[in-house]
C-alpha cells in the first residue's frame, strides 16, 4: 500500500448539475426519521462525495455530527457548520457569525459568505449514527449522484490510490470509535501526526544490544537481546491537510490526505527499490511494528502505523550518526560463555517521505511495514 498523491478517480453512477437536481424548498430533517438513507441509494451505494470529496472539478469538505432525532435540524446544521469550518480553514477564509447563521437544514442550499465566496451544501447523507454534510465553493458543479461503496483490499491495492507512487499524500486510518461521528475527525488527527513526523522529526533514543554466547553441556547457545529508550517528537504541521479519498476495511476507515506543502525532491523509484538501501544518495529505511505478535495498548491500527514510522525514522537517524556510549565484553578462556553488551546513543534530526506502507493481519493483530526515504 503506497501512500502518495491521488490518481484520477473512475466515477460510477449518474452525473447531473447540482443546481436544480434537488427540490430546494424541502429540508433534510425527514431523513433523520429513516433508520438509514441507504434505502434511497441501495445497500451497496453511497453519495460519490462521501468516499471521494475531491475530484477533477470540485474540492469539497465533509462535516459530521451525531444523529439526534429530537434535534434533527440542529444536528444537520452542526454537521454543515463543521464542513464549512474545514472549507474556510483550507482556503484561509475568515468566517463571521452571520456566515454560520445563514447555514440551514434545507436539502440543497447555496450561501454567500461575507468574504464574497459562494458555498454550496448538497443534501446530507444519514446513517444510523452519523449525519454527513458536504460543502464546496461554487454554485454550479457537475457531480455524480451515486457510486458503489469502496472497500480496501491491501493485497490487490484496491482502490488504485492505495498503490499510488506520487508524493505529498498521507494515508491515515481510524478504527470505529465509541462516538461514530468522530471517526473522520480521528482520521484527520492521525494524518496530522504522520505528516508532522515525516516533515521534521527529532530522534533522541538509546539502543542497547546484548549478545550472549554460552556453552551448555557441549551445546552452543547464542541469544541477542535489544532494548530501546527515548522518543521521536515533531512539531505540529501548520499546513492544512486535504481529505481526498477513502475506503473501508471492516470497521477501519482508511483515508488519503494531500499535504499542502511543496517537496522539491521529486523521485521515481525503480521496480526493485525495496532491495536498495539508497536512492540517489538518500537512505531508505524500513520500520515495522507487530512482527513478534505485539499489539498496541489501545489496540488501534493507527497507533501501530505511528510506531512503525517512528521505527523507520530511528533507522534513518542511525544512518546519519550513532555514538557508542558504553561497551562491555566478557570472555572466559575455557569457552564456557562470552557476554558482549554495547549501548548506542542516537541524537539526530531527520525528515522523511513515507513512500510505502503494507498492512497485514496475523491472529487478528496488525503487522505494519513502512518505508521512509530520507529528505536531505
Amino acid at each position: 500500500m503506497k501512500l502518495n498523491r491521488v490518481h484520477a478517480a473512475i466515477w460510477g453512477g449518474m452525473t447531473c448539475l447540482l443546481v436544480g437536481c434537488q427540490n430546494t424548498t424541502g429540508t433534510s430533517n425527514d431523513r433523520l426519521e429513516r433508520e438509514n438513507n441507504e434505502t434511497d441509494l441501495g445497500s451497496d451505494t453511497l453519495p460519490c462525495w462521501l468516499q471521494a470529496p475531491v475530484s477533477d472539478n470540485v474540492r469539497g469538505f465533509i462535516g459530521t455530527s451525531a444523529v439526534l432525532n429530537a434535534y434533527g435540524q440542529l444536528a444537520i446544521k452542526t454537521s454543515r457548520k463543521t464542513a464549512l469550518r474545514k472549507l474556510a480553514h483550507f482556503h484561509k477564509i475568515n468566517l463571521t457569525d452571520q456566515d454560520f447563521a445563514d447555514v440551514t437544514a434545507q436539502d440543497h442550499m447555496v450561501i454567500s459568505l461575507s468574504s464574497g465566496h459562494a458555498v454550496t451544501f448538497v443534501p446530507v447523507h444519514v446513517t444510523k449514527a452519523v449525519i454527513y454534510s458536504y460543502a464546496f465553493i461554487g454554485s454550479a458543479v457537475a457531480l455524480p449522484l451515486s457510486c458503489s461503496e469502496k472497500h480496501c483490499n491491501f493485497d490487490t491495492c484496491s482502490p488504485q490510490w492505495l498503490c499510488s507512487t506520487d508524493q505529498n499524500t498521507i494515508t491515515s486510518v481510524s478504527y470505529f470509535t465509541a462516538i461514530p461521528h468522530e471517526q473522520l475527525a480521528e482520521s484527520e488527527r492521525n494524518a496530522g501526526v504522520i505528516a508532522s513526523l515525516l516533515d521534521t522529526a527529532n530522534v533522541q533514543v538509546i539502543d542497547t544490544q546484548t549478545e550472549l554466547y554460552q556453552d551448555l553441556s557441549g551445546e552452543i547457545v547464542h541469544s541477542i537481546k535489544r532494548s530501546r529508550s527515548g522518543e521521536v517528537t515533531a512539531e505540529r504541521l501548520s499546513a492544512p491537510l486535504l481529505h481526498t479519498r477513502s475506503c473501508t476495511y471492516g470497521n477501519t476507515f482508511v483515508a488519503q490526505y494531500e499535504v499542502q506543502r511543496i517537496i522539491p525532491h521529486r523521485f521515481k523509484l525503480a521496480a526493485d527499490w525495496k532491495s536498495q538501501p539508497y536512492y540517489q544518495g538518500r537512505a531508505i529505511a524500513l520500520g515495522n511494528f507487530g512482527e513478534m505478535g505485539a499489539m498496541t495498548a489501545d489496540t488501534l491500527l493507527s497507533t501501530a502505523i505511528d510506531y512503525a514510522i517512528k521505527d523507520a525514522l530511528i533507522e534513518l537517524a542511525k544512518v546519519k550518526g550513532v555514538t557508542v556510549t558504553s561497551e562491555v565484553n566478557i570472555h572466559f578462556e575455557n569457552g564456557h560463555y562470552l557476554l558482549s553488551e554495547a549501548q548506542f546513543s542516537v541524537n539526530q534530526i531527520v525528515s522523511g517521505d513515507l513512500i510505502d506502507i503494507k498492512v497485514s493481519y496475523k491472529n487478528g493483530k496488525p503487522i505494519v511495514y513502512v518505508w521512509v526515504l530520507e529528505v536531505v
